[in-house]
Order: structure tokens, then C-alpha cells, then sequence
């Protein structure tokens, strides 16, 4: 992670000379080891049954692209606030705070209804999230630099209510038909990917961004959010892969 992390980084900063590759390529081949480690190691950090497991595979991955998206989304959103807008810090933090509120209000909702619609709510999450991500990008096209702030209090409130919908419950469904023995495993798996994703999504997503200075902030913008739209659309296409419901309560 540190290998491709710091490529990444270094790359969209400084340009992508030798060291930045060296490093992406240096990162990748630790994760190849890793992996082996994994397949012959006595006790595993991951339950090898987990990953023939299709149901737990897929949420694996989509939990990956969708954690990757939003966390890139967010950071782009808020240095579009800054260098676009011209905001100050503490108002384009305020600016983002309706992602907060909505998170709430969908996580709450989510855990009553999760039992009853299992995968078909993940899906409901992505599409919002979607729904929210495009909002913003038809503002940034039509209005570019000139986007007042109040015009984004809506889109990101929908951006908001589709990650509350999404991050309640794509674990739960991805847990859905494991075996309670795997269930250590699987969750610290789970846990571990989705802080890296994180990593990831911020580092990559600024990547698209830093790399379009000829067209301007507003370009900038909109290359990201197509950049994390279109990986959002990838997730969609992995929820009928994933188990259809939520494991029993005493699971």
C-alpha cells in the first residue's frame, strides 16, 4: 500500500518520472507476494474458503470500488470548493456537511428496512448515490466556477443518502451466506479493505483531478466525477452477484 499510495501521490504532485512508477510497480509485486503468502500460510490472515465464495468475492470488490469512489469524491468536492469556488476551508467543509446529514437519516432507515429488501437496498444505495454524483456534474458543466454554494446543498445531500444506504449494508448483505466460522476473517477483511479503499480513492480520484490543469478547475471537477461515476456504474453491475439477503440475527 505504501508502494502504491506514494506513486500515486508523487505522481499527480510532481509528475510521473521513474520514482512514482518504480513504486506503483514495487507496490503491486508486494501484493503479489502477499497473496502467495496467503495461499500457503498455516494460518491465514484470510480464509481461503472465503474467496471461493462468489457472493463474498463480489461485495469484496464492490466494496472496494464504491469506498474508492466516494472518499475520492468527496476530497475532489471539497478542493473544487477551495480553488473553484473560492471557498475558505471552514466553509467548504460546511459545504459537505449535508453528506453528514444524509448518511444519518439513510443509515437509520437502512437498518430497518435491510431485513426485508437485503441485496435490492444495496443496489437503492448505489443508484441514489449515482443520482447525486450526476446532479453534480451537470452543475459543474453548465455553471462551472460560477456555482453557487446553496445549488450544491442538494446534490450533496443525495450523495449523502446514498452512501448511508450503501455503507449499512453492502457488508451485511456480503456476509450473508458465509459460514460462522469464516465470520472472523471475513469481517476483518472486510474492515481492513474498505480503510484502504479509502486510501486509494483519495489518491486516485486527485490523480484524474491534478492531471487536467489546461482546462481549469471546472474541468478538473468534472473529469473526476465522471471518473467515480462510471466506477460507481461497475458496482451496480455487481450487486446481483452478491448473496439476495442478510445473514439471521443470531448469525
Amino acid at each position: 500500500m505504501l508502494g502504491l499510495l506514494y506513486g500515486l501521490i508523487d505522481g499527480s504532485a510532481h509528475g510521473w518520472g521513474a520514482a512514482p512508477l518504480l513504486c506503483m510497480a514495487a507496490g503491486l509485486a508486494f501484493f503479489a507476494l502477499f497473496a502467495r503468502r496467503q495461499r500457503t500460510a498455516a494460518n491465514p490472515l484470510i480464509e481461503p474458503s472465503l474467496l471461493r465464495n462468489r457472493g463474498f468475492t463480489s461485495g469484496l470488490v464492490l466494496g472496494v470500488a464504491y469506498f474508492a469512489a466516494v472518499s475520492g469524491l468527496l476530497y475532489v468536492l471539497s478542493l473544487f470548493m477551495q480553488k473553484g469556488l473560492g471557498f475558505t476551508p471552514v466553509r467548504a467543509s460546511l459545504g459537505l456537511a449535508p453528506v453528514a446529514a444524509g448518511i444519518v437519516v439513510a443509515s437509520v432507515a437502512s437498518h430497518r428496512l435491510i431485513a426485508r429488501l437485503g441485496r435490492r437496498l444495496v443496489a437503492a444505495g448505489l443508484v441514489v448515490t449515482l443520482a447525486g454524483m450526476g446532479w453534480l456534474l451537470v452543475l459543474v458543466l453548465v455553471s462551472g466556477t460560477a456555482t453557487g454554494g446553496w445549488s450544491l446543498v442538494a446534490p450533496v445531500l443525495v450523495v449523502g443518502l446514498g452512501m448511508g444506504t450503501c455503507s449499512g449494508t453492502v457488508y451485511v448483505i456480503t456476509v450473508g451466506d458465509i459460514d460462522p466460522a469464516e465470520s472472523g476473517s471475513a469481517a476483518g477483511s472486510l474492515t481492513a479493505v474498505q480503510q484502504l479503499a479509502n486510501a486509494v480513492g483519495a489518491a486516485a480520484v486527485t490523480t484524474v483531478y491534478f492531471g487536467s490543469p489546461a482546462g481549469g478547475q471546472a474541468v478538473a471537477a468534472a473529469r473526476s466525477l465522471t471518473a467515480v461515476a462510471v466506477t460507481t456504474l461497475v458496482c451496480c453491475a455487481l450487486v446481483r452477484l452478491l448473496p439476495r439477503a442478510a445473514a439471521p440475527r443470531h448469525h
